[in-house]
């Protein structure tokens, strides 16, 4: 370390060091203050003071924005403070930035944490971001401490009633929303959560007010959203996939790529219950037709998903592997072999081609009823909950149930329940007979056999069983 007398001149005329290193001046004047300089040029004023064996260094501003002067007039000061405070003042003025975060800091913070450790996507993200811009715009400037629970509460009820938005001027007539109350209100609460947590001192207070979206639930404010329950009921199923079929050959007649593609996943989403973004985001690369499986390396809760193949789902992907043009990458491919983002044309034609020339009444239908019927489904013919969970990929180790964490099925363990699930949606829709009624027609032919025909029937099943492995 060098010492010299600080002064504009000395400072200015002080060598800049070789590339990487770093030299330190001290003041012959003051006491503790220091000069450093960095090898791109950058000399930074600080002070260095030890107090009861312990050194506090205080970064003070740059030269030459900050004078000689400037420079030691704040080092007599921290000098002061650490003397009287055994503080040092840097962690002081980080306490007191954290206080003045804004809901734009705590935001982009929140988002970049997550992001980070992989905890959610850019869309929920844009999503989180969209949120809190459309309804609280006008707040992303004011600092967390300033959102007191009266702001809140008055915003939450604005928003259910009204549906104002505050980000701007409105794109379009707004309506009074429950649930975009209640999003807006779960993002807000989130992301203040985080920074409430975060942001502590030195001793591990925290440094900001309580979370003010707290008052919805002490006033019991929050609108509560009745979780959907529609699907497609099993008496329907056979008038629906009669209307898909229909509309895939109107498609295929008429070389309408993207509508015969969008007709073949609803299909996939009737039989697997995936969620639609995983559905046409199915990469070829992804499916494995001679080992009859496929899988989803980008789901919803972040985890990977392996699925049989089933019967069904084969004739599908041999379909979609027939009519796949060029290099396209997606299993059911849009416009220039990209992902399809509009269903609804094709949806409302399958749903208006379900009444059968305005005989019946139209089956309503959004691609996550698919989804609710393969689980309702699932659940009456006896699927297991922790296979259920897996085939429909909800988030498991969370769960109270210790036992849900050492489970694993592969798509061979989840073939078997996977077809069982498939022939229950082809027995209701009438595509195949009811295993019931084969068993009833069978006992009744068997019945009416005497002893010795039984056992030549009996005897010609197996032997022709044993054939068939041969072959």
């Amino acid at each position: 370390m060098h010492a010299l007398r600080f002064t504009k001149s000395s400072l200015q005329s002080i060598p800049i060091p070789e590339n990487g290193k770093r030299e330190e001046y001290a003041d012959e004047t003051v006491k503790g203050l220091r000069l450093r300089v960095t090898s791109k040029g950058k000399k930074t004023f600080c002070v260095v003071v030890k107090k009861e064996s312990k050194f506090y260094r205080i970064s003070l501003g740059t030269f030459p924005a900050m004078t000689v002067e400037q420079a030691r007039e704040l080092a007599y000061n921290a000098i002061n403070e650490v003397a009287v405070t055994r503080r040092n003042p840097n962690e002081k003025r980080r306490e007191e930035k954290k206080k003045t975060v804004t809901l734009a800091e705590a935001l982009n913070e929140y988002i970049s944490s997550r992001s980070s450790s992989g905890r959610i996507k850019d869309s929920t993200s844009e999503k989180y971001k969209d949120t809190l811009l459309n309804y609280s715009g006008d707040w992303m400037g004011m600092q967390l401490a300033a959102l007191t629970r009266e702001l809140v509460e008055v915003r939450h009820k604005t928003i259910t009633e009204r549906g104002i938005w505050f980000g701007g001027p409105a794109r379009r007539k707004q309506k009074g929303s429950k649930a975009q109350a209640d999003l807006w209100a779960r993002v807000l609460r989130a992301v203040y959560r985080y920074a409430y947590d975060s942001y502590r001192d030195k001793t591990g207070s925290r440094l900001l007010p309580d979370p003010p979206t707290s008052i919805l639930s002490t006033k019991r404010l929050w609108n509560g959203n009745t979780r959907k329950t529609t699907r497609i009921r099993n008496s329907d199923l056979g008038r629906w996939l009669d209307a898909v079929d229909a509309v895939r050959k109107r498609a295929e007649e008429l070389r309408e790529d993207i509508a015969h593609a969008i007709c073949d996943a609803v299909d996939v989403a009737l039989f697997t219950g995936l969620r639609r973004s995983e559905i046409f985001g199915l990469e070829w690369t992804r499916v494995n037709l001679p080992g009859r499986y496929f899988w989803i390396d980008k789901t919803k809760n972040g985890n990977p998903l392996e699925l049989p193949i089933t019967d069904t789902l084969h004739e599908i992907f041999t379909r979609r592997q027939m009519l796949r043009r060029g290099d396209s990458a997606y299993v059911f491919p849009g416009a220039k072999g990209g992902i399809i983002s509009n269903v609804y044309p094709v949806i409302n034609l399958i749903t208006q081609e379900t009444t059968q020339g305005g005989e019946l009444p139209v089956i309503s239908f959004s691609c996550h009823d698919a989804r609710r019927t393969f689980g309702s489904v699932a659940e009456l013919v006896g699927v297991g909950p922790y296979v259920l969970k897996r085939l429909m990929n909800h988030k498991t180790m969370r769960s109270a149930d210790v036992t849900q964490g050492y489970l694993y099925y592969s798509s061979d363990e989840l073939r078997e329940p996977a077809q069982k699930v498939e022939r229950a949606i082809l027995e209701h829709a009438g595509r195949i007979e009811k295993t019931s009624g084969l068993d009833a027609q069978l006992i009744a032919v068997m019945g009416a056999m005497s002893d010795e025909e039984k056992r030549r029937v009996l005897f010609g099943i197996l032997n022709g069983a044993i054939e068939e492995k041969k072959a």
